[in-house]
């Protein structure tokens, strides 16, 4: 016996044999914490793409009308999980998923809460068959409202003005002019046309204006907002021209675009009138949550300058506006001058329409030497009122832009856009 207790080897495979098992049950745990882990993440990108088929055919309910959007909504995303759920796996076992779905304003959102047993393997030996997983994961989508938007574009002889110096410098050389305000009404003799300007490469400023929506309704066509937007396009000189009707047709809108130029007849710029006239056939807008109900935005693109000279296609003849009225700050210079009315804005609004307005910088060239004296009562009278009677004709801060490359007009239109359809889903987790 003492030589058996004197004996180290002995002593050795005893604690060994102690140490075993709790050494096999840190092995062992490891093993099937990591698999519980590898669990979890799958559920959790499961649970992640349930919670967004929830939303967003909660959505597409609400969109639709359906009174029972949210257990709609509810039922997609405990089918969307089940259906990821690889059956008869002996080693998970996942039970029914809670599945929430709430709308706040916009914002719809989804909840996926889950719970699942994972087996284990080596934990058995101390009788540990399974270990619980869970989580929730939670989505939002913004709901795509229904918008009609109204699209003005400021097409008098102002906006024939050379887009850049680079232009200006076109001109010059290659047609031998300077004169860049009032020169494209095709009947006044010996006036160089919109045609010959662009011919010899030059771009104006109504083509900037014209690019940029374009390329605006584009992104709204290929969005998934294009399904709830109605566009209408108009022009506007002396008077306001509704070039196309609203309609959904993104397609028909942007050939409307294309096919605007300067105008012919008229040529002026009357905002105030334009916009009354654009107020009058305006409908009522709603909350956008249906088709029938669509919430509404003007969309103003202009260089905020008034003038009250109009000319009559049919007789030659330059007049004066008859629907002209008078504000201040004004200045006359062969003819009156005056900033944008914020007035005229007044109204729309009030119906509940979100007015953005871009100011497209008026152009003052010192190259067209003929009208320096109008151009400068303009730059020294007018244009120092402009900004802010145009930014209060916005509905307030974040719908007013004013940009004078053609650079900066393509990104301000296309925030423009952006921000009047709201529509653009976007997606939280």
């Amino acid at each position: 016996m003492r030589r058996f207790a004197r004996n180290s080897g002995g002593a050795v495979a005893i604690l060994f044999a102690v140490a075993l098992f709790p050494l096999l049950m840190a092995a062992g745990g490891a093993i099937d914490y990591a698999a519980s882990i590898r669990a979890k993440q799958s559920l959790d990108a499961l649970a992640d793409s349930a919670g967004l088929a929830a939303a967003e055919f909660a959505a597409q309910e609400y969109r639709n009308g359906n009174s029972s959007w949210n257990a709609a909504g509810v039922s997609a995303g405990q089918k969307a999980f089940a259906a990821g759920v690889v059956p008869n796996r002996s080693s998970l076992s996942v039970g029914t998923p809670n599945v929430t779905v709430s709308l706040s304003g916009q914002v719809m959102t989804a909840t996926v809460a889950y719970t699942a047993e994972v087996s284990t393997n080596l934990l058995r030996i101390a009788h540990i068959d399974t270990m619980s997983v869970s989580n929730s994961m939670t989505t939002t989508v913004t709901v795509a409202k229904y918008t009609d938007l109204h699209v003005v574009i400021d097409n008098s002889q102002s906006m024939g003005m050379a887009a850049t110096a680079a232009d200006e410098n076109i001109i010059q050389t290659k047609l031998g002019t300077t004169c860049f305000l009032g020169c494209h009404i095709n009947a006044w003799a010996g006036a160089d046309t919109v045609a010959s300007y662009r011919a010899a490469g030059a771009t104006l400023r109504i083509d900037v204006i014209k690019n940029a929506v374009v390329q605006s309704l584009t992104n709204l066509q290929s969005s998934t907002a294009a399904g709830t937007v109605r566009v209408a396009i108009y022009t506007y000189n002396n008077t306001l021209t509704q070039v196309m009707p609203l309609s959904s047709n993104l397609s028909a809108a942007i050939a409307a675009t294309n096919a605007v130029d300067l105008s012919t007849d008229g040529g002026g710029t009357n905002i105030t009138y334009s916009l009354n006239s654009l107020n009058a056939i305006l409908p009522t807008p709603g909350a956008g949550m249906n088709a029938g109900s669509p919430k509404g935005a003007v969309l103003l693109f202009t260089d905020a300058v008034q003038d009250h000279e109009k000319f009559t296609l049919a007789t030659g003849v330059w007049a004066n506006d008859p629907n002209w009225v008078p504000y201040s700050p004004s200045v006359y210079n062969m003819w009156d001058y005056q900033p944008i009315d914020p007035g005229g804005c007044a109204p729309i609004k009030a119906k509940g329409y979100a007015m953005l307005v871009l100011n497209a910088q008026y152009i003052i060239t010192s190259t067209d030497l003929a009208e320096q004296s109008r151009y400068g009562d303009i730059k020294n009278i007018v244009l120092p009122a402009v900004d802010s009677n145009i930014a209060s004709c916005s509905t307030g801060a974040g719908y007013y832009y004013s940009a004078n490359s053609p650079t900066q007009i393509m990104s301000a239109v296309t925030s423009m856009f952006a921000s009047a359809a709201n529509n653009y889903a976007r997606l939280s987790r």
